[in-house]
């Protein structure tokens, strides 16, 4: 399918009317040849640059269509929304859907199917290494210059994502006396950002503490996670669902996030992960802390986190419900 505009620097949308009108044509032209198949259902996902008014054309195939919306904000006008019952909107999250309730559509409770983790590519069991002590079951004191707190962050570089928020609490640690290392993992979507990151460590004589790796693939991601005992989920703004966030829990890291939008879906505080206020360094320090103090919490935090994404937040539990979704005739 051909996109009416470009996701370079963020969404930008072409305006000149011909060139759409062409583009709509040939993506017409392209769902011609798909109509000729033998399907059991059509899933839809981020349709931003193609437009609502494929829909009608997705629904001619006579199969049912389940629109998959994975992001806070509506997609397009309840008026755009094709009325046929083989249509489903299916939210990401409870967050979305409350979302799209708010501008007028109707969604069922049991239409939210989250994005699901590679929970079977992450962990001990898909890269071959152990998790450091004490998530590996040697219980020793952390945040020791010997066997420091270490923690991670993956995202982009941008204020949004909150990895300013993550080298603040670190330097609130350091003046408690509690020593942590951390890798901070993603492409520097705004370059001045990742240098006044850089900066701040620099101040307070942390530079060495960090490693900034840029952009990695999923095997160097799963490699990454490894390393650490807790991963850090800190954006700022809501999003549908924050699939990092399920990401860390699945490779058996204590999860601490923000909890914005769906991401407050994926942890139980306490239980499977810990919160903290957005954009609240020192909020964040004190959850960092109390993990760091009681390796045993560390411990059940990751595992029963771990746990709850294989049941609930995985591939194969969306599958399942996706599979119930497109059997349910009501």
């Amino acid at each position: 399918m051909q996109l009416k505009g470009s996701f370079h620097n963020g969404v930008s949308e072409m305006r000149d009317p011909a060139g759409r009108a062409r583009i709509d044509q040939t993506n017409q032209s392209l769902l011609k040849t798909f109509r000729n198949g033998h399907w059991d259902a059509v899933l839809v996902g981020n349709l931003d640059l193609l437009g609502a008014e494929l829909l009608p054309s997705l629904l001619s195939f006579g199969v049912p269509v389940v629109h998959h919306v994975g992001f806070v904000a509506p997609p397009y006008p309840v008026a755009s929304a094709p009325l046929s019952p083989q249509f489903r909107i299916s939210p990401a999250s409870e967050a979305v859907r409350t979302s799209l309730i708010q501008a007028g559509f109707s969604i069922p409770k049991n239409r939210v199917i989250y994005p699901g983790a590679r929970d079977d590519l992450l962990g001990p069991a898909a890269t071959g290494r152990s998790l450091p002590s004490p998530l590996s079951g040697h219980a020793k004191p952390i945040g020791t210059t010997s066997n420091p707190l270490k923690l991670c962050f993956a995202g982009l570089l941008m204020g949004s994502k909150g990895a300013h928020t993550v080298i603040q609490a670190m330097v609130g640690l350091q003046n408690q006396g509690i020593h942590v290392r951390a890798t901070i993992a993603g492409a520097a979507f705004q370059p001045e950002y990742q240098t006044a990151l850089e900066d701040l460590l620099e101040r307070h004589g942390m530079k060495d503490q960090v490693l900034f790796c840029g952009n990695l693939n999923r095997p160097q991601l799963a490699r990454m996670y490894g390393l650490h005992h807790v991963g850090v989920f800190a954006s700022i703004y809501p999003e549908a669902f924050g699939i990092v966030a399920a990401e860390i829990q699945a490779s058996g890291l204590a999860l601490i996030s923000s909890g914005v939008g769906g991401a407050a879906e994926v942890l139980d505080h306490g239980q499977t992960g810990l919160r903290f206020q957005p954009g609240n360094a020192e909020d964040l320090a004190q959850q960092l802390a109390w993990l760091a103090q009681r390796p045993e919490d560390l411990r059940r935090i990751a595992r029963d986190g771990q746990n709850s994404v294989r049941q609930h937040f995985s591939v194969r539990a969306s599958s399942l419900e996706l599979e119930r979704l497109l059997q349910d005739r009501g």
